[in-house]
């Protein structure tokens, strides 16, 4: 498993391979964004969608939501999604997509672009995230 299932499995039954695998994801190269890494984890109903809120409207940081939720991928910037050009229209991602590329989902997100390879960043951005809750974590396969 691979993404943020290493998150629920990192906290079950904690390994220095899995610990290292998912550290990767936030220590990794930020400098073709120059941003922080960071994710919200949450249970349900504890105001995290205030947080969240809060934090997508500050000028500095780009805040998705739900980008692991089973039903969708939730996000305050759903046009990152899907391409403005008809011809890279299959290179949207999908939940579907989602969950069987979880680690290259996760680079998507980090890299701040849009599929038609458009950054998102302003030079202010300093900080990229989004929100998890745990049953997000067990669905993700790869």
């Amino acid at each position: 498993m691979t993404g943020v299932a290493d998150l629920y499995l990192y906290l079950k039954r904690p390994t220095r391979d899995r610990r290292k695998r998912f550290l990767a994801h936030f220590v990794g190269d930020h400098r073709s964004t120059g941003a922080t890494r960071f994710v919200v984890l949450s249970w349900k109903r504890t105001g995290s969608n205030l947080l969240c809120g809060i934090l997508h409207n500050h000028p500095n940081i780009l805040m998705h939501n739900e980008l692991f939720n089973p039903i969708d991928i939730f996000t305050y910037h759903p046009h990152i999604f899907q391409s403005t050009n008809k011809q890279n229209d299959r290179r949207r991602w999908t939940v579907l997509t989602r969950d069987l590329f979880p680690e290259d989902f996760l680079r998507f997100i980090w890299s701040a672009r849009t599929v038609d390879n458009v950054p998102i960043l302003t030079r202010k951005t300093q900080a990229i995230g989004f929100k998890s809750f745990p049953e997000h974590w067990i669905d993700v396969r790869n």
